[in-house]
């Protein structure tokens, strides 16, 4: 290939991808737009896009700049929703340069309709509860590991605390992903823990993340690929300055959601336990009918983590009665690691820390 053919080769190259780029942009600018700017409440924003999303291919942002007519027929409004958009619509192209801004400062967003969506949001809660946008700081691919949340429903002592460092430690050893929540207490001592060790993790906000300015030491790991700040408010919500944070509680429900495990480190146990959600109890914590699998050391944890299939079915959807106690220890019979990394991969991206630590040997007891 000559110079000039190369040179117009890469330029076409660059053209396209810059193409699709713009093009998500405006796509995920109109969901922003129709679910925070448009006038129109979440609820029912959520009930039309659910709609749409099953029944026609052509993209939000399509739709909205069409005819008036159309919007109304595909997205199914009523006439004074339609006129509303109408009104609104002007600002759709505020909100694409208000969302380009944001990329460029380093924070991203994934609309439910994409692959990227962490699929743990689509298992552990139902339609009406998941998040259409998510705004985030960092790698979104960490969240191809397996997730674990540390939670404590009293204040822990400094002995429950560090077992609770050592453990999380040990499992981001083993290739899973601390998932925490930015809060005072446990979570902080955590946090200044797996930055000191450059063990990767997942920090769960309860505010938006276009206003918010990660210190030095957060911003580092942001920019070596080891931290990943997710939120699922809208991305210039703030808390108020001399209140608590009335989002703190919806913060924590999304990380539990998030999570592939919980690991309980003091009683009250958490709500909504999810029997695909195993629990893995710092030593003499007493069990919960609410979960079904107890882990007791870290390796075995690990080991059920990747054995999780993303498509696992909706625990929410069926019966609310609680779920029977079973016997669901882990099975003693050895694990084929090949076709264990195959299985996964199938599911999606398996880091290659993962198959490393799968292919180890264990010594035998």
């Amino acid at each position: 290939m000559t110079p000039l053919c190369y040179a117009l080769s890469m330029t076409s190259t660059l053209s396209t991808f810059e193409a699709q780029q713009q093009s998500h942009l405006a796509e995920t600018a109109a969901w922003y737009w129709l679910a925070h700017e448009s006038g129109l409440g979440l609820r029912r924003v959520k009930e039309i896009m659910s709609d749409h999303g099953q029944t026609h291919s052509q993209s939000l942002h399509e739709i909205l700049i069409s005819t008036p007519l159309a919007r109304e027929e595909l997205l199914k409004l009523t006439v004074e929703e339609s006129q509303l958009l109408e009104k609104q619509l002007p600002e759709l192209e505020i909100t694409e340069r208000t969302l380009a801004g944001w990329q460029h400062h380093g924070m991203g967003m994934v609309r439910l309709n994409e692959s990227s969506y962490p699929p743990t949001l689509r298992i552990h809660l139902r339609a009406v509860e998941r998040p259409l946008l998510l705004n985030y700081q960092g790698e979104l691919g960490l969240l191809d590991m397996p997730t674990v949340m540390a939670f404590s429903g009293a204040d822990p002592d400094e002995e429950a605390i560090a077992w609770t460092i050592d453990t999380m430690l040990e499992l981001a050893h083993e290739g899973a992903l601390p998932l925490l929540v930015a809060k005072s207490g446990l979570d902080a001592r955590l946090m200044r823990s797996l930055l000191e060790s450059e063990a990767p993790c997942t920090l769960v906000f309860s505010q938006g993340l276009a206003s918010y300015a990660p210190p030095p030491s957060l911003n580092s790991a942001i920019s070596a690929g080891r931290t990943l700040l997710i939120s699922p408010f809208r991305p210039d919500w703030t808390p108020p300055p001399d209140k608590p944070n009335p989002m703190l509680p919806h913060a924590l429900g999304f990380a539990q959601a998030l999570a592939n495990a919980l690991l309980i480190v003091n009683p009250p146990h958490p709500l909504n336990l999810l029997p695909e959600q195993p629990c893995f109890l710092r030593p003499d914590i007493p069990k919960t009918i609410g979960c079904q699998s107890y882990y007791a050391d870290p390796e075995k944890l690990f080991l059920r983590l990747v054995e999780i299939p993303t498509a696992a079915s909706t625990a929410n959807l069926a019966s609310q009665q609680p779920p029977l106690p079973q016997d669901t220890s882990p099975p003693e019979t050895p694990i084929d690691t090949e076709k264990l990394i195959t299985r996964l991969s199938e599911m999606g991206n398996v880091p290659e820390a993962m198959k490393a630590r799968l292919r180890t040997p264990k010594p035998n007891n």
